[in-house]
């Protein structure tokens, strides 16, 4: 049994119609702090879809998404948090389970695909997800620099011996040594 989503908002596949069916989903406050919880973000203040969903062959369904989201971000450099803003469009399609396949899921040049089943796809998870695939792996803080002392490990390896820096434990082998 799949787990309830933080976020749901499923639409009946028979809805869509043949001209398509636009429709935007919203989180509330309290699906915004579910969300961030799941994500591990401090906050999450604004989560919004605009869907445009056409239908397609064998129930499937192909959804053009634009994301729009309000949150907090923890800074990998100064481990402060601070406020961000997010936008981004993607293309996503709804298979039902019995047509769903793995191989079909690991291909680049498709749009991703989301199995669903019964009559129903849950738009609210399917946003966020997108939104946990659009978050930047290593968020930093606008104006945020590294600290002086931390060289990124390019430069180390390319630096000539005598500016190596010194492993600060060496000391302590040293001190072992001289211990035997």
């Amino acid at each position: 049994m799949t787990p309830k989503s933080e976020f749901s908002r499923h639409i009946a596949v028979n809805r869509i119609g043949s001209n398509g069916l636009k429709i935007t989903v919203e989180a509330t406050a309290d699906e915004c702090r579910l969300i961030a919880r799941r994500l591990n973000l401090p906050d999450v203040t604004m989560l919004r879809c605009r869907y445009n969903l056409v239908s397609s062959d064998q129930n499937s369904v192909v959804a053009q998404g634009a994301l729009a989201a309000k949150f907090q971000h923890v800074c990998v450099v100064t481990l402060e948090p601070f406020e961000d803003v997010l936008t981004a469009s993607f293309n996503i399609k709804f298979v039902p389970e019995e047509f769903f396949t793995e191989s079909s899921a690991l291909e680049l040049d498709v749009e991703d695909e989301i199995p669903y089943t019964g009559n129903n796809i849950d738009l609210g998870e399917a946003t966020i997800e997108q939104f946990a695939l659009e978050l930047p792996a290593y968020p930093h803080k606008p104006d945020s620099v590294l600290p002086e002392e931390i060289i990124p490990e390019e430069e180390v390896q390319a630096a000539p011996v005598s500016e190596k820096r010194i492993n600060p434990f060496a000391a302590l082998q040293e001190l072992r040594q001289k211990k035997k």
